[in-house]
């Protein structure tokens, strides 16, 4: 068989590539391995009002679980910070649901997408490309390539484009549970080098009484995640009556992006191309961004029949000229802030609260594109005196 453009991965990225591609009357595959679209869930589906209305996405009624409206987050010590805005800020979906939604959606726009279709390699020429599928006795051809595999990199690896490197993941496990003590309108950040080095751990609201509630860190998270719903003053005081619903894994990027994003007939997106908030490890608003130009980019290259590496790299020219300050702000808070011992992060946390920053994070923040309340902040004279202060907790090796 053979197609205009094959896109291989059904999470978000490949499904707005594609849907963009495909909306031009061009004819797009799109190659998922699992059974069913959304599944497994690995995301903890939080998602922001304004990056979805960027996107030009309004989830319907049964993809959305519930709306917040600001988050708490919380020192080693349990001493916390508040930042609310008094409007909804986000949504809580339900990540199964929300990816087949936009599979439909692609669908609508002429992408074909054949489930269950493992790819085995791909192999990349001057001419063409060419994808084996397991239990295929014959290869699947296309114009181009849209690699939107996610965080394995293995296709990326196969065609010569680096991959996320294993420094940059975190294991990550949440469950979803009922009967959660919280306030419904509000998440929860949990930081300590005992409880998440590396990262933290969440309450996320699902409404009525329900929660994700999950970790990531460095090592032993699993481990990790049970001694603090157990011990942790704040999480076991929300879960003391809590149940088990089931539980979920996967993994949290907390990288920069990978350093080419194309080459002859392929592009890389999404969490393959590091595209992610390395403060919380989202992807899918910054990263349906970056998709929706790859997805033009093809389209336009295809146009003019050019699908050299010289014409594809506009791709990786627009979206770091448009996102590529953000990826980078965010991953030097994180590693900022990952370096720091318990003692600096109470002192940073306590220290944000007195001198009134909440502020300033609530007049310029932005869920998805960070890098402006992170200037904001850094210029902020008292931010400056707090960083004085904060600084002799850095880690030696940071």
């Amino acid at each position: 068989m053979k197609y205009d453009v094959i896109v291989v991965g059904a999470g978000p990225a490949g499904l707005l590539s594609a849907g963009t591609i495909a909306r031009k009357g061009y004819d797009v595959a799109v190659f998922e391995e699992h059974a069913s679209i959304g599944r497994p869930v690995h995301c903890a589906g939080l998602l922001s009002s304004s990056g979805l209305a960027g996107l030009g996405l309004n989830p319907p009624e049964h993809v959305v679980q519930n709306q917040v409206e600001g988050a708490r987050i919380y020192s080693p010590a349990c001493d916390n910070i508040e930042i609310r805005r008094g409007r909804r800020e986000a949504i809580v979906v339900d990540r199964g649901a929300f990816d087949r939604w936009l599979a439909e959606s692609a669908e609508s726009e002429g992408a074909r997408i054949m489930t269950d279709s493992k790819i085995e390699s791909v192999s990349i020429t001057e001419t063409r490309v060419e994808v084996h599928l397991q239990r295929s006795h014959s290869p699947t051809r296309g114009e181009v390539l849209v690699n939107a595999e996610g965080s394995r990199c293995q296709i990326s690896q196969d065609i010569g484009l680096p991959a996320v490197p294993r420094s940059s993941k975190l294991a990550a496990y949440q469950y979803e549970m009922s009967n959660v003590d919280i306030d419904e309108k509000q998440v929860e950040m949990f930081y300590g080098r005992h409880l998440a080095p590396g990262f933290f751990a969440w309450i996320i609201p699902l409404g009525n009484n329900r929660a994700r509630v999950g970790l990531a860190s460095r090592n032993q998270t699993m481990t990790r995640l049970k001694r603090g719903m157990k011990h942790h003053p704040v999480l076991s005081r929300r879960l003391q009556n809590a149940s088990v619903d089931r539980g979920l894994g996967g993994v949290v990027l907390v990288g920069r992006p990978i350093e080419r994003t194309y080459d002859t007939r392929a592009v890389v997106v999404g969490d393959a191309a590091g595209h992610v908030k390395a403060t919380t490890g989202g992807g899918v608003i910054l990263g349906g961004q970056a998709a929706e130009l790859a997805g033009e980019t093809v389209v336009d290259a295809l146009e003019r029949e050019d699908l050299s590496a010289d014409s594809l790299a506009q791709y990786e020219t627009r979206w770091r000229r448009e996102l590529g300050s953000e990826f980078l702000m965010m991953w030097l808070a994180q590693k900022a802030l990952t370096s720091l011992s318990d003692k600096g992060l109470n002192r940073l946390i306590s220290g944000a609260r007195d001198l009134q920053l909440q502020d300033v994070i609530g007049r310029e923040g932005d869920m998805d594109r960070q890098a402006k309340v992170i200037r904001a902040l850094i210029q902020d004279p008292r931010m400056f005196l707090l960083g004085l202060d904060v600084i002799r907790f850095l880690s030696p090796l940071f």
